[in-house]
């Protein structure tokens, strides 16, 4: 039961986010994370807090399989399962230390599955602390004093050892750079508890306790999906009242979901270039955030509300509903996976119709149609570009009967759109026959005012797209249209960048790529701003 009990689907991030969430039901004001390499090279996690801890009873109940379920609904941590589940499901050795502010002894239970399997019994180790084990626990006691000042009296220290399923790759390979591995997994833990937890987190949020998390040593700050700080706009504003499904609630039990859509400025909207970093505009971030007692469980994504879409980047939803309502979403052990009641999927749906339709409509805004290449097939540019691509470093595209496109780079396989013709939002798509056989187009506008942009063309394969209503392309492009050798060179240079960007992108870089892109179009426009305009003539 133990074996199978390991693959329940927990990712790592969301079985550390579940630690947590015991850590925040035992009333803890601070909690410390440590992931890193023991002197033997093995990789070893610790999640220490300043809670109420326990007592050896109250221990041996924690490390039980099928404990009962708190008798607090709304605690967020629940089921009875998720420290023994979430844990064994990346080590093979769990040790929970405790202590308690009554009795002040520090107490320490293990679940070896080694053990376990050898033996065949439910031997769980638990007793007094060793030497090893009191040492880590004041290790843990300086880095929660170091998170904020005061005594840690009581609390809970989680370690992981033997990790097995960590790095490991999507082919199930152990990963080659094992220490580039555990950092990037490190920036993604971040990056995933500063959103999930960032009620907590945020100093000035009363909805919740204040909670101080840190990783490695380093003090997470909380990061807003919606940015009502940076111009995100409230469009929606409504409290659903709900009856629980569980059959202890009487007809009358009635509690609020809060559904709030907030539109955010384009990237080329923001103030400042700290702001357009900080909203993280894209395709991964738009839909709707789950909150599950003010801590997000899932999303972000639609959740069979509507589709993903380009022109909804800068939409964001808050759906926030309390542990009552456990049931009408479908919440589990691991609470993520979410199978909402389909009339609460169908209510939904007309509430943000409109919503969808505001944020498209101000995500196109200002944009023209594209500027017609006729004639283009022609131009020096384009039989240069046609005759030399065999010799050219480019990616392998593959499309399936099924419409299905992928790209063969330096990053592996990635997906550009799946058989359903699902988008997913890595590289753009033409869909305008006039532009499918060029390699180099010209619009009046591009998405986020960037001056160029990587695309996928049936008959060409990439494509580059350059903004004609860029201040650069008017003021340093037009200028030089009639000398031909220049202009190539330039068409070449740009079409150079997306056939590198998409030789290297991946769901990971494209984010990346994309404020690349922006950046530069940013800092050109700015540079070419005293540079005479041929508009001005």
């Amino acid at each position: 039961m133990v074996e199978g009990l390991r693959d329940t689907g927990y990712t790592f991030n969301s079985a550390v986010a579940d630690l947590i969430d015991n850590s925040i039901a035992a009333d803890a004001s601070r909690v410390s994370v440590y992931l890193g390499w023991t002197t033997d090279e093995e990789i070893i996690l610790t999640i220490a807090d300043d809670g109420h801890g326990m007592n050896k009873e109250g221990l041996l109940e924690a490390m039980r399989y099928g404990a009962p379920e708190r008798a607090t609904r709304s605690s967020l941590g629940r089921f009875g399962l998720g420290l023994k589940t979430a844990s064994t499901g990346f080590c093979r050795r769990l040790t929970v230390m405790s202590r308690d502010a009554a009795t002040a002894g520090l107490n320490a239970a293990v679940w070896d599955l080694d053990d376990l399997a050898v033996s065949g019994e439910w031997n769980l180790g638990i007793g007094p602390a060793d030497a090893d084990e009191k040492s880590l626990w004041e290790d843990a006691a300086e880095e929660l004093a170091d998170i904020a000042s005061g005594p840690v009296s009581a609390g809970t220290v989680v370690m992981w050892q033997k990790v097995d399923k960590l790095l490991k790759t999507r082919s199930g390979e152990e990963a080659k750079n094992r220490n580039q591995a555990l950092k990037k997994t490190e920036r993604s833990l971040v990056d995933h508890l500063e959103m999930v937890f960032q009620r907590y987190l945020d100093s000035t949020d009363d909805r919740v306790p204040n909670v101080a998390i840190a990783v490695n040593g380093n003090i997470l700050s909380p990061w807003d999906p919606f940015q009502i700080a940076n111009g995100g706009q409230l469009a929606l504003d409504k409290t659903l009242k709900m009856s629980p499904a569980y059959a202890a609630a009487s007809s009358s039990d009635e509690f609020e979901v809060k559904l709030r859509a907030f539109i955010l400025p384009r990237k080329d909207e923001y103030q400042s270039d700290e702001a357009r970093t900080d909203a993280r505009i894209g395709i991964d971030r738009q839909g709707i955030y789950l909150y599950r007692e003010n801590r997000m469980i899932e999303g972000p994504e639609w959740l069979g509300t509507g589709a993903t879409e380009t022109h909804l980047n800068t939409l964001r939803v808050d759906l926030s509903f309390p542990g009552q309502l456990d049931e009408v979403f479908g919440v589990g052990i691991k609470k993520s996976g979410v199978h909402i009641d389909p009339s609460l999927i169908e209510a939904l749906r007309q509430l943000l119709t409109p919503v969808r339709r505001e944020a498209d409509r101000l995500s196109r805004k200002g944009k023209t149609p594209t500027t017609k290449q006729g004639g283009e097939k022609t131009r020096p540019t384009e039989r240069t570009i046609n005759r030399l691509k065999g010799s050219l470093t480019v990616p392998t595209i593959e499309q399936t009967p099924g419409g299905a496109i992928s790209l063969k780079n330096n990053a592996g396989e990635v997906a550009v759109r799946d058989d359903a013709g699902k988008e997913t939002g890595i590289v753009a798509i033409v869909v305008d026959e006039d532009e499918q056989g060029l390699s180099v187009v010209r619009h009046d506008t591009l998405e986020d005012g960037a001056l160029w942009e990587a695309r996928y063309a049936n008959a060409a394969g990439i494509q580059v797209a350059l903004n004609a209503g860029h201040s650069w392309y008017r003021k340093a492009y037009l200028p030089n249209a009639a000398d031909s050798n220049l202009v190539q060179a330039i068409e070449y240079l740009f079409y150079a960048l997306a056939q590198a960007e998409m030789n290297n992108t991946d769901t990971d870089a494209h984010e990346t790529f994309a404020e690349f892109r922006i950046e530069v179009s940013r800092n050109l426009k700015k540079l070419v701003k005293d540079l005479p305009d041929p508009d001005d003539d």
